[in-house]
Formats: C-alpha cells, structure tokens, sequence
C-alpha cells in the first residue's frame, strides 16, 4: 500500500494486514456504489411508467411501487438473519458471491419486465440477494481489522470509517449523472443490463479476494448444523443480554425503519414534481452529494473525541432521514403546491433556480451535517460491542428488525399516499423517528459508567462482545430484558442497506 494512500486513511502506522483491508475496502466500496447508485434516479419511476403510464406515476404508479417494496421487505425479514447466520458459519465470501449473483439477475431482468408479476418476481430475487448482502462485507471487514489493528482506542477506526465513507459518497456521486447520460443515450435497459453484469463481477471477485486472516478462520464455527443453529440462539441472545443492548438495538431500528418509507415513496416523487425529468434529478442529486462528500470525510476527524453515549441519539435526530428533517419535508410539501403535482415545465437548467429547489437543496445539505458523524459513532459502538463469533448475525439483525417496523408503514403509507399526499406520511415518519430516538436515549442511558466499557477489545475476539455485555449486566445491576420478538425458532431482518437519503 502506498504510503500517500495510507496517510489518507490514517493507516500510516498501522500493520501491513491493517493496510491491506484498507485497500480492499478502498477498491470495493467504489464497487459497490456504483452498482446500486448507477440506475437509482429513475428505476422507482421506470417501474411506475410502465405499471400506471406516464399521466399516473407519481400517484398510483409509486404506490404499486411502494406495494412491490413491501413484498421485498418480507421476503428479506424471512431470509436475513438466517443468512447472517450463514454468514457467520462459512464465510461472508461465499455469502457475498451468492448476494450479488441475485442481485445481478434481478437487474439484469428488469432490463426486460413489462407487466406486475415479472416486477413481482424481481423484487423477490432482489430481497433473496439483499438480505444475503446485509451487514456481510462490515461483518468480514471489522471481524478481520479486530483482530490485527493497533488501535485500543478505536480513533484509527473513526478516521478510516470517515474516509471510506467519503469514498463511497464519491463513487455514488460520480455513477449517477453517468448513468442519467447513459439511460438517454442508450436507453434505461441498457443501463440495467451494464449495472448487472457489474454486480455479478464484483460477485465473483468477493471470493477471491475477502479471505479471512488465519486467526479469523480459526475462530469460525465448525461446519455442522448444530453449531450454526448455535450462532444464530447466540446472536438473539445477546440482543436482549442487557437493557443497553435492547434499548439501543430497537431504537436504532425503529428510527431506520422510516428510510424505506421515504426512499420508495416519497423521494423521487417530491424530485420530479419540481425537477421533471431525469438529467436534472441526477445532476441535482450530484450536488448534493459532493457537499455530502466533504462532511463525510471530516466526520471521521471530528468525532475521534466525541462520546457515542452522548451523541448517537441527538444526531439520529438531526440526520437527513430523521424527525427534524421528516418535519421540515412535510412543511416544504405543505406549503408549495409545486412539489405535490407537475406544473408548467421550466426548462433546463432554470429549474435549479426555482425556490422549490433551493429549500430542498438547504434542508438536505443541513441536515445531511450530521449523517456521516452519526454512522461513525455507531460503528464504533458495535465494533467491540458486538462478539465476533455472531457478527454477521446481528449486523443482519438490524436490518431484519428495520423490516418488520418498515413493512407495515410502507403497506399503510402506500394506501394513503394517492388519497392524502405527502405531507401526512412525512408527519408520520417524524413521529415514528422521533420514538427511536428516545429509545437509543434511554438505552445509552443504562450503558456502564466504568472504564471497561470503553477499554480496547480483549486477546479473544470472539468472546469480547459476551464478556462486555456481561460487564454491563453486572455495573448496572439489571436483569435480563426477555425477548419482545416472543419465542424465535432457532433457525430464524433492510441499508443503506439504509436507502440513501439524498
């Protein structure tokens, strides 16, 4: 690894094996935005043209999308935290292969879909491979930097997730005018057709290249059905081994849910109303994440001293995503007829200079301050938090949980969305991410005072987030929370991956 790349990182320190997860990450992520961002400024709305027709799209044919999305949701609350599981047990390289080669297929297939089953049997393909690709790649990157890092107080860590989320918001930025350019040159299938070949390649390279460090190996499961029955009781059993845990766990989901409901039924609608056609969506949208661009990669400097018990719940608030931001969206729609209908066509580029566009503009940029900054103190939270043994699971199982807050308001929402319009919904979500916040309030609330819990991860990486949770029992004199899921069957959830916000 060049020694300009590894300053960049803030790796320049660091073991050699540090150096080169960074360099698989820094080659990947790019990968992997490119993949999911190329298409994403008009899929929702291919998908709604031809379902409902050009004059209904943004009504009824966004809530058939909407509909499509919930059916998604299902299909990854049943497999993802099986899959995690799997994950945890074999090897997040095979599950990553398996992931992509869905994924590929289904976008690869929309490139030909004209009617609601054909769109119905994509989504389900879609949901198949999503919920193999939650939380696997963190999982394998973080289990393998634990165990080789010089970094006991994870400001290293904080530095690099700032820099690779940085990245990623680059190589989205740069994949979406592209992909608009290439969607009108060529044709949006076209673009489907180049994204899943793309995705079924970076398939094939996972397993190559993500091999685990020999101490990482040794750690794995024994291939027998017993033990990964066994990582997936273990993982259910820690989410609820302390009020921490729980708390935190469920308020963070509950919050996330929300991001389903916005991306698949209010995001393009509110861009287009104003916008009205795809090279402004793109270029506009290319704006707003090379802003983001800059705040990300700060956000891994400035919140090296930030205390996560503090802070995590106050950014979930301030978020782009989140109630401040939901709340001024519903005010925006409120208040400017334009965003809800289409009205008289401005022409190109004149549409950026409509005030729509500049308030839209400002509350994204505000509120999107606080995005990177929050995503860096959770994964410093889990990092040590969470045991290495069932790391994939439970990374899986809070997209699983997402789902099963987001599916019934995608469901409700969908149905009142031609009815009422979009400032409702919006107030909805508000609520709805407010509540999360007090939950993860309350759950850094009974996180321990003791040292402990700040200290670097113990010589056995599998057992430190059981030994931590059993810390926090004991400093906080709190009895176990029973499960509020009921009793889970042993072989039984969404992110972004969160939907990107802007």
């Amino acid at each position: 690894m060049s020694d300009r790349l590894a300053r960049f990182f803030g790796v320049q320190d660091q073991p050699k094996r540090v150096k080169s997860l960074v360099r698989k990450s820094a080659l990947f992520n790019p990968l992997f935005a490119v993949t999911f961002m190329m298409s994403s400024t008009f899929l929702a709305v291919h998908i709604a043209e031809i379902l409902a027709g050009p004059a209904y799209y943004l009504t009824l044919g966004m809530a058939l999308v909407g509909n499509l999305a919930f059916v998604q949701s299902i299909v990854q609350l049943v497999l993802d935290y099986p899959t995690g599981g799997l994950g945890d047990w074999i090897g997040q390289r095979w599950i990553l292969l398996t992931a992509f080669l869905c994924i590929g297929g289904a976008t690869i297939y929309t490139a030909f879909a004209t009617t609601l089953l054909e769109f119905l049997l994509i989504y389900i393909l879609q949901g198949i491979g999503f919920a193999q690709l939650s939380g696997a790649f963190g999982a394998w990157w973080d289990t393998n930097y634990r165990a080789v890092a010089d970094d006991p107080d994870r400001s290293v860590y904080s530095v690099i997730m700032g820099k690779v989320g940085m990245v990623f918001q680059i190589a989205s930025t740069l994949s979406l005018i592209p992909g608009a350019i290439l969607a009108d040159l060529i044709s949006r299938q076209g673009v489907f057709l180049l994204q899943g070949g793309l995705s079924i390649f970076i398939g094939i390279a996972c397993i190559s290249l993500l091999r685990d460090y020999p101490e990482v190996a040794e750690n794995r499961p024994r291939r027998s059905m017993r033990e990964y029955y066994g990582v997936l009781k273990d993982g259910l059993k820690f989410s609820v081994s302390s009020k921490f845990v729980f708390f935190f766990l469920i308020g963070t989901v509950l919050a996330m849910s929300t991001f389903s409901v916005w991306g698949n039924l209010i995001l393009f609608g509110i861009y287009y109303s104003f916008l009205y056609e795809q090279k402004a969506v793109a270029l506009f949208r290319t704006l707003l994440y090379i802003v983001g661009v800059i705040s990300l990669e700060r956000a891994g400097v400035w919140t090296k001293k930030l205390n996560p018990t503090r802070w995590v719940a106050i950014f979930a608030f301030l978020q782009s995503g989140g109630a401040v931001f939901y709340f001024a969206f519903a005010f925006i729609t409120a208040t400017l007829p334009s965003l809800l209908v289409n009205g008289v066509t401005v022409p190109f580029p004149w549409m950026f200079f409509q005030l729509p566009s500049l308030i839209v503009c400002l509350t994204f940029v505000i509120t999107g301050i606080f995005d990177g900054a929050l995503n860096v103190l959770q994964q410093r939270l889990v990092l040590d938090l969470i045991p290495d043994r069932t790391r994939n699971s439970l990374y899986s199982l809070f997209p699983t949980l997402t789902l099963i807050f987001s599916a019934p308001q995608l469901i409700f929402f969908s149905g009142i969305l031609p009815i009422f319009g979009p400032p409702p919904i919006l107030i909805g979500l508000g609520l709805v991410s407010t509540s999360g916040c007090l939950l993860i309030a309350l759950g850094m609330h009974f996180r321990p005072k003791s040292k402990k819990a700040e200290e670097p991860p113990l010589e056995e990486p599998s057992k430190a987030g059981y030994d931590l949770a059993e810390q926090e029992v004991e400093d906080t004199q709190e009895e176990v929370i029973e499960s509020p899921l009921g009793v889970l069957p042993e072989s039984s959830e969404g992110k972004p991956a969160k939907i990107e916000d802007t």
